[in-house]
């Protein structure tokens, strides 16, 4: 049998230029409290990891009780990506592979682009028809979150 996989996709640019976004990209524990904001009960490298290694675990717990076990797995400073993956399961979905991409935006000198495209399975015993968009409105609120993020740094600047 062949597991189905899905694909969701979101966008923005940014109000900051591409290093100052990066420092923050980079390091998946930065980005979690920014994306979860108040819903995120803790987080951190577990098992020896950290932003400097790669692959490095993470964990973290939403305030709902939701825990998921993730490891970046693969990051370049030169391209600005970082890509992780989840262990197990969460919000129905499993086999999760997600992308932070960074480009300049050469018009606008200060701004940068981000892409973030994520692939995954849905959980046996989930419904793709609730879980797909789920997940694409969550990524669709995650964008948003950082997008608003560096526009309130820049504003603050």
């Amino acid at each position: 049998m062949i597991d189905a996989r899905y694909h969701v996709y979101d966008s923005a640019v940014l109000d900051a230029p591409i290093e100052e976004v990066w420092q923050e990209v980079r390091d998946i524990t930065k980005l979690i409290p920014v994306v979860f904001g108040d819903n995120v009960k803790e987080y951190g490298y577990v098992e020896g990891g950290s932003a400097e290694k790669v692959p490095s675990r993470f964990a973290f717990t939403l305030v709902s009780g939701e825990t998921s076990l993730e490891e970046v797995v693969a990051r370049s400073e030169t391209e600005h990506t970082v890509t992780y993956r989840i262990h197990g399961q969460i919000f129905g979905i499993e086999r999760y592979t997600g992308t932070y991409r960074l480009r300049r935006v050469t018009t606008e000198p200060g701004k940068t682009f981000l892409e973030f495209p994520r692939e995954f399975g849905v959980a046996a015993g989930h419904d793709p028809a609730q879980v797909v968009p789920a997940i694409a409105a969550l990524t669709a609120r995650e964008v948003a979150a950082i997008k608003a993020y560096f526009a309130k740094r820049r504003g603050a600047g």
